[in-house]
């Protein structure tokens, strides 16, 4: 008789957190938040030094925000993300623009190669034809 191993594996949930770097981004800041909160566990905005009300609109939502003093640049802000996530023992990171470059709705389509496949890094793309992408409408 064989055994079904299928029947009695147990799938564990990933921790998933959605980082946004934001720099002088009000208009968006918020719906790009709401968004990703839909398919995240958390959601880590940096406030790269925005001089509009980028910062306040950010407090305003569930999301952990880390504010820079001063703009230090987007690649800074993506390394405070990257730390957070680690300290916080993260599975998965996505990381979304603040002004909807990237679409949270295509958040499930990032984590579903790591989650299901085992994946260590997927990365969108926006040359990717409609057929490749799996996606149809607008290019994020």
């Amino acid at each position: 008789m064989k055994y079904d191993h299928s029947q009695h594996t147990t799938k564990v949930k990933k921790t998933i957190i959605a980082g946004i770097p934001a720099y002088n981004k009000e208009h968006s800041i918020g719906s790009i938040i709401h968004g990703a909160e839909e398919y995240v566990d958390e959601v880590i905005v940096v406030d790269d030094g925005s001089v509009d009300r980028t910062l306040k609109y950010a407090r305003r939502t569930d999301a952990t925000v880390i504010s820079h003093e001063t703009n230090q640049g987007k690649a800074a802000a993506v390394q405070m993300i990257i730390k957070e996530a680690i300290r916080r023992d993260a599975d998965v990171l996505v990381l979304l623009d603040a002004d909807f470059q990237h679409d949270p709705n295509e958040i499930p389509l990032l984590i579903k190669p790591i989650s299901e496949a085992g994946y260590d890094l997927v990365l969108g793309s926006r040359k990717l034809k409609e057929s490749e992408r799996g996606v149809k409408g607008k290019i994020p």
